[in-house]
């Protein structure tokens, strides 16, 4: 059994210029591209990979920084990391992936409805368990249900929730049960207990495809990142509101040098480059431009 959503290709283009206005380079055709993502094989990361580029080679890599560095090392034409979540929020480590790897831009973006599923050895019975395997995101979104229906398992945190599935696999335990997406039921031989077992059903994670292109100027979402005094936030936000943009999401993360210095990761949308220059001349940051995208 595997997701439907994990059957799409859909090939995404985009058009745009650098910040010159001249005309970016870009890839016409994805079909060829290398895509470096957040493995092993199964992942929602995965999915989204296949949803924005359609069905061609990725690379599965150990941890979202070995994706980046994948694509810093040419390896990859692209990396898909996770960013935010409905349930378990901004996935923070990985926003301080993009905010570090400052050579990255973003070139699109993916939205993708998120079923968590409790996935077993075949004949596994829910009184057999004892450890649950999954993703902190994962663990955060099953929370409920897990306290719910087996509030003694020990729940153990993995680098994703197909690395929980394929742990349960290799183990051959059938007291070991993992949090994940239902593509893994085939990848790894196993079978879903319990499906849907996140808090509600309006989970989404946002997924950024990240590339070493200069950054596009033109797309329905822009996004970028100012340093500096959280005192002077507010400031951002009313110039935000003057453009008529509307804000998507802002996440802050330390910056590292003073109490109240934070590094904010902002994305808007109906807000184009020009409008993003305005915006940054009236609060006083200093700013990275990621981009100008479309969302799939």
């Amino acid at each position: 059994m595997k997701r439907a959503s994990f059957l799409l290709a859909a090939l995404m283009i985009f058009t745009g210029c650098t910040e010159n206005t001249a005309p970016a380079e870009i890839r016409e055709d994805y079909s060829s591209a290398m895509v470096s993502y957040l493995g092993p094989e199964g992942t929602y990361t995965q999915e989204a990979c296949v949803v924005f580029f359609g069905r061609q080679e990725t690379i599965p890599c150990g941890t979202v920084e070995e994706a980046v560095v994948s694509l810093e090392n040419s390896e990859s034409d692209y990396a898909v990391i996770p960013q935010e979540n409905t349930i378990g929020g901004a996935v923070v480590d990985y926003v301080d992936t993009v905010i570090a790897h400052t050579g990255v831009s973003v070139a699109g973006e993916v939205e993708l409805p998120i079923n968590q599923d409790l996935l077993v050895l075949p004949g596994t019975k829910l009184g057999d368990i004892k450890t649950v395997y999954s993703h902190k995101q994962g663990i955060a979104q099953g929370k409920v249900w897990i306290e719910e229906n087996i509030p003694d398992a020990e729940i153990i945190e993995v680098s994703s929730t197909a690395e929980g599935a394929r742990i349960v696999s290799e183990g051959k335990d059938s007291t070991c049960a993992a949090i994940a997406s239902a593509a893994c039921v085939d990848v790894y031989g196993l079978e879903i207990l319990a499906e849907a077992i996140q808090n509600n059903d309006r989970n989404k994670t946002r997924f950024y495809v990240l590339t070493l292109d200069e950054p596009r100027t033109t797309g329905s979402r822009t996004a970028f990142i100012a340093a500096g005094k959280a005192e002077d936030l507010p400031v951002l936000m009313a110039a935000i509101k003057d453009s008529k943009a509307s804000l998507v999401t802002v996440h802050d993360r330390p910056r590292k040098t003073e109490l109240g210095e934070y590094y904010y990761l902002i994305e808007c949308s109906d807000c184009g480059y020009e409008q993003y220059k305005k915006i940054t001349e009236k609060a006083d940051f200093e700013y990275r431009f990621l981009g100008c995208f479309d969302t799939k």
